[in-house]
């Protein structure tokens, strides 16, 4: 998962006049200040009656591509997060976008953390024929690269010597008889 683009204090002024349904924004000013690559949340809010956006009922989050940002339009996509979309359109009042944190920066971070390792006994029978495992508990690597799979202590290779899916590791060349018995092995976030 790639995590979506960030930059500090960004807010700007978005011109006026805006119903629920709108899906592109004028920024009156700042627009230079919002990220230009990747998809990313703004909060939208009327910062005239609300100098904090979480006092604002109708304030909405919606998702800016900053790919497609043009000039001073930005287009949006509207009611993200649990939020609904509204109008934005009280004469005199101001209403600002600002990057900053939501709901799904933090639950993005979370999914992107490393896991905790695992030690785990690799299920299946070491015969000299036999060249399918599976990971004892079938709980699937969070990372299969990170993957340390050993036979008797010896390291094997992924990509040389095993491949992976999901949790079936799947030999290139059937192990040792000899090795039968022998510690079965995986470490893995």
């Amino acid at each position: 998962m790639t995590l979506d683009p960030v930059a500090n204090f960004v807010k700007v002024t978005v011109a006026q006049g805006y119903g629920a349904s709108d899906t592109s924004i004028v920024v009156a000013s700042g627009v230079s200040k919002l990220p230009t690559s990747g998809s990313y949340n703004a909060t939208w809010w009327n910062s005239t009656d609300y100098p904090d956006p979480s006092d604002d009922q109708n304030a909405e989050v919606v998702r800016i591509n900053g790919a497609e940002i043009s000039g001073n339009t930005v287009p949006i996509t509207r009611a993200q997060e649990g939020t609904s979309a509204s109008s934005k359109n009280i004469p005199g009042k101001t209403y600002q976008l600002m990057l900053g944190i939501t709901a799904k920066m933090i639950t993005d971070i979370g999914s992107n953390l490393q896991k905790p390792w695992r030690l785990v006994t690799v299920n299946g029978t070491i015969d000299g024929v036999n060249t399918v495992f599976t990971l004892n508990g079938a709980i699937t690597p969070f990372d299969s690269n990170s993957m340390d799979l050993k036979i008797d202590r010896q390291p094997q290779e992924q990509g040389i010597d095993y491949t992976l899916s999901g949790v079936t590791i799947t030999y290139t060349t059937p192990p040792d008889k000899s090795l039968a018995g022998a510690p079965h092995t995986a470490r893995y976030q």
